[in-house]
């Protein structure tokens, strides 16, 4: 049996950021990032979050140990947020991967934006219209925000009051 790659060679991991679920997000106001790394090797990985630049560890569940897949290991990781944090485009969450090459330390780092405000299912918006209303009347007047037509709040996009 030949262990890995050529040679034992390591193998960097392939990293992903999966975004959360709409449904999570609507029943429990919460939203659930992933982060995978696969296809590396040796199992000496760590995983870090980062939000806006900043190490986070609260809300963070890692695996105990990497999983082996007939040749490589992954190693999965888990943020935990508020709704409210997610649907902030100008948030930045980013997952890096450890590791070491050649006796140096290396990382990879994967990173997404906030969702842009709104889990759109058949026409409702998950925020309140407390919420939309900031929303509209903060800095948020570049085109590309604007991603959703609100109907039954359009009178919130075009208030002008504090």
């Amino acid at each position: 049996l030949s262990v890995s790659g050529k040679n034992n060679e390591i193998l960097p991991p392939a990293v992903a950021i999966f975004s959360p679920s709409k449904q999570e997000i609507q029943q429990k106001s919460k939203a659930t990032l992933v982060c995978l790394a696969s296809g590396f090797y040796p199992d000496h990985l760590n995983l870090v979050w980062k939000v806006n630049g900043a190490k986070r560890t609260e809300g963070v569940g890692t695996d105990e140990f990497s999983t082996w897949n007939e040749s490589t290991y992954s190693l999965t990781s888990r943020l935990r947020i508020s709704a409210q944090e997610w649907f902030n485009p100008l948030n930045r969450f980013e997952c890096v991967a450890i590791f070491f090459k050649n006796g140096t330390l290396e990382s990879i780092h994967k990173f997404i934006y906030g969702d842009a405000g709104c889990a759109l299912t058949e026409g409702m918006c998950v925020f309140s219209q407390a919420n939309i209303r900031m929303y509209f009347n903060s800095s948020f007047t570049d085109a590309k925000y604007k991603v959703c037509e609100i109907s039954t709040t359009r009178r919130a996009s075009t208030s002008s009051s504090n």
